[in-house]
């Protein structure tokens, strides 16, 4: 089995021996659409005097810095968090060994969403998050970025913010069926990554999930399957050239499947309107798929990795395999969200993974078996 270490650093230096011996477990979370959030269980007792441990140590202190590294094996290390104390929660108890203080971290994402402000941006929405995101220092100015196609309606792009930087980018993304968030820096001192991209889709590299079989990696999988929610989405403007109103109707044949068949028959579909606060600010034809793009995930994944056997650091926003389930669900999936939890003995990581469509069914699961056996 690989050897798993991590490091530890508080305000961009590794921690010191006394402060890795006070920290029981490291709790990680990574989800789609919203803050990478972190959460450091440090025991604490009070002294004869009644005076609690740790209750003054630096660590503590607000908006110091935190970071978490991970690493499998001979991988390199792998950034889990790099961000901002936000605030801890105190437990304590009169009985011995069962007090204690969790440090809560979030990545610097919390920083946009800091300060709720009024302003006004112009361009097409990939070019106001490349705006936003180096707003603050600890963000790098270069963005990651899908661009998006510009509105072609005559009149004037503006997008109003009231509220905070992070709510906005977020508003724009949904819209534009994107994901706006924030990556640690590659090495300690770097600065944090922004970035308002789409869902993969292309695989980066990972191993399978395998359920079954002699080389199996996860301990269990789950999945839901929201027959519902996929839907058609209609969309009407007025053209402010000759008054006519125009109508719009996204198609599944645009959609980006991850497997061979669509998830839900087109017949069996239902139809989404599309808000009247997006008719003029988005490109309407972009608008009206980007909707149906979003709600075609109807199949929602979770499981838990045997993660010495897996050998790799899951993160949300990629592209994994799943085999060794059911035919029809085997096949690519993204994911949407991780929990890693590290304590002096064990590293588990726990996943969540959706998927728009069905692979080719039982054939898929007996091949898997003719190779395996």
């Amino acid at each position: 089995m690989p050897t798993i270490d991590y490091k530890l650093f508080f305000n961009n230096a590794p921690a010191k021996q006394d402060q890795l011996d006070s920290v029981e477990s490291i709790r990680v979370e990574h989800g789609v659409d919203k803050p990478c959030a972190a959460t450091l269980e440090i025991p604490v007792c009070a002294s004869d005097s009644g005076r609690w441990a740790k209750e003054d140590d630096q660590i503590l202190a607000d908006f110091g810095r935190v970071r978490v590294e991970v690493r499998i094996g001979k991988d390199a290390f792998v950034p889990l968090i790099d961000g901002p104390i936000v605030g801890f929660v105190n437990h304590m108890s009169s009985q011995p060994g069962e007090s204690s203080i969790t440090v809560r971290v979030q990545d610097d994402s919390v920083l946009l969403n800091h300060h709720e402000t009024l302003d006004s941006f112009k361009g097409t929405d990939d070019e106001i998050a490349r705006a936003i995101f180096p707003s603050i220092p600890e963000i790098d100015p270069v963005v990651k970025f899908d661009a998006v196609p510009p509105n072609k309606s005559k009149l004037p792009s503006e997008e109003r913010q009231r509220g905070t930087a992070m709510e906005l980018l977020r508003k724009l993304a949904k819209r534009q069926d994107m994901h706006a968030y924030v990556l640690p820096g590659p090495n300690l001192g770097e600065k944090s990554i922004g970035v308002f991209q789409k869902y993969p889709t292309t695989k980066d590299g990972l191993p399978d999930l395998i359920l079954l079989g002699p080389d199996r990696n996860i301990a269990r999988f789950e999945v839901t399957n929201e027959g519902t929610q996929p839907g058609k989405t209609v969309g009407y403007s007025v053209s402010i050239t000759d008054k006519k109103v125009v109508k719009k109707t996204s198609t599944f044949q645009r959609l980006d499947l991850l497997g061979s068949e669509p998830a839900t028959k087109s017949d069996n579909t239902g139809t989404y309107l599309l808000s009247a606060d997006l008719v003029n600010s988005v490109d309407l034809d972009s608008a009206v798929q980007a909707k149906t793009d979003a709600a075609s995930y109807q199949f929602e994944a979770s499981g838990e990795l045997f993660t010495e056997c897996y050998g790799k650091v899951l993160t949300p926003y990629r592209l994994v395999t799943v085999t060794g389930v059911n035919g029809r669900l085997s096949g690519d999936y993204v994911i949407t969200n991780v929990v890693h939890t590290l304590n002096r003995y064990t590293y588990q990581q726990t996943f969540k993974l959706l998927r728009n469509a069905r692979s080719a069914g039982a054939g898929a699961l007996s091949s898997f078996f003719e190779k395996k056996y």
